[in-house]
């Protein structure tokens, strides 16, 4: 092979100094025959999914829907718990254990491995369905909305429909909003009166 001599001399892959579309391999001393195609260069293409592939899962649509745990975990606990450990702060008493704080921590913990775990069961779904690359499931170690919308859209590229989850995701959201506003007013108003001695 009669091509230039890259003036780097380690071996590695260059352009082909053929002009070959890929790249060619240099040995430290001469061009050899081993070959590159663009293909192998790039990522995996997605081949082209039948009509009938899986695009939501039953993993999918209880990461979606686990958030109204959440909220019936707020609306359950009592208002006045919160009040209650300012209270004992604020005159250096020692809080007595609280059941129901202890309750909601353990549901968030178990939500969130949850939903983790459910990522990750959605995704081997989807490789297995055909899917090239689909979004990996450790980005719900982020949050549930992050694995969601990147999953979603990943799909609506690969196959052309698949955003219906974010939009129920940010309703069911939207509702746990909604739903904490009367407890956190009822929370605040009890601070604020334990503050101000009303």
């Amino acid at each position: 092979m009669t091509a230039t001599k890259p003036e780097l001399g380690e071996p590695r892959w260059h352009a082909d100094p053929q002009g070959g579309p890929g790249l060619r391999w240099w040995d430290g001393t001469q061009w050899t025959s081993a070959v590159m195609g663009p293909a192998e260069l790039g990522p995996p293409v997605q081949q082209p999914l039948a009509a009938g592939t899986v695009v939501y899962t039953v993993p999918l649509w209880v990461i979606v829907f686990l958030p109204l745990l959440s909220t019936v975990g707020i609306l359950l606990i009592p208002a006045g718990s919160l009040a209650s450990v300012f209270d004992a702060q604020a005159s250096g008493q020692m809080q007595a254990f609280d059941p129901s704080t202890m309750l909601r921590n353990l549901l968030s913990f178990l939500i969130y491995g949850t939903t983790i775990t459910l990522a990750y069961a959605d995704r081997r779904t989807l490789l297995a369905a055909g899917y090239a690359r689909p979004f990996h499931w450790a980005w719900a170690f982020l949050s549930t909305g992050v694995y969601v919308v990147g999953r979603s859209i990943i799909v609506q590229r690969r196959i052309g429909r698949g955003l219906t989850p974010i939009w129920v995701w940010v309703g069911v959201s939207m509702l746990g909003v909604v739903a904490s506003v009367g407890p956190v007013i009822e929370a605040l108003t009890a601070i604020w009166g334990l503050m101000t001695g009303a």
